[in-house]
């Protein structure tokens, strides 16, 4: 709608003169109206079909649908590292309302701060974020040795699956961003893990050269 609008009033704005020349003809001419959407999804869909066959249809579908289950959107806004940095994340939050139980017992007061690490002293685990895409990161990761039971590498952009035959692990994808904006990581590659003797979480974005 608003580009409708600029367009709109970019035409009122011409001068008189303008409106009233002989342009020439570009391009064929339709009247205006009004096209019900989903008839035309319909037609094509139906045309489609007729020339290509269900069973190529429902081929390319699975298809498209593969495809974008290993490659997601790539998350915006993170950018490969040229210097490391080091940060802490304290994940306490505000409670803003009494929280209770099924028997109506409070376990947590409005105003109250409270902090994973309350419930589990140890975050035992290492989370790695990288491009997929990018073979030295995937070569970076290749040459980790995380010192928790558990870890996981978690993609910003590229292919699961072939992330995964590369790495020999599975793999996870950071779809929407919402770890990276948890975290505040603004370049990759990065690892979370808890700090020594902290009930802090440490954040570290590595810097390659190359």
């Amino acid at each position: 709608m608003k580009l409708n609008y600029v367009a709109g009033l970019g035409f009122l704005l011409l001068p008189f003169s303008a409106l009233s020349s002989n342009l020439g003809t570009y391009g064929d001419v339709w009247g205006i109206a009004e096209t019900d959407f989903l008839t035309v999804v319909q037609q094509k869909l139906g045309d489609y079909i007729k020339e290509n066959g269900e069973e190529k249809l429902q081929e390319e579908m699975k298809a498209r649908v593969q495809e974008h289950a290993m490659r997601p959107a790539p998350v915006e806004g993170v950018h490969r590292g040229k210097e490391t940095h080091v940060k802490l994340f304290d994940p306490a939050f505000e409670v803003t309302r009494d929280l209770a139980d099924q028997n109506g017992t409070v376990f947590a007061r409005k105003g109250q701060r409270i902090s994973p690490f309350d419930v589990i002293p140890v975050f035992n685990e290492t989370l790695y974020f990288i491009d997929g895409d990018d073979k030295e990161q995937l070569a970076w990761m290749q040459q980790q040795k995380p010192q928790t039971p558990i870890h996981k590498v978690i993609l910003i952009n590229g292919n699961i699956k072939d992330t995964a035959d590369v790495l020999h692990s599975r793999i996870y994808f950071d779809q929407g961003g919402t770890l990276i904006q948890k975290f505040g990581i603004r370049q990759v590659p990065a690892i979370v893990d808890q700090a020594p003797g902290e009930q802090l979480l440490r954040i570290t974005e590595v810097g390659l050269k190359g």
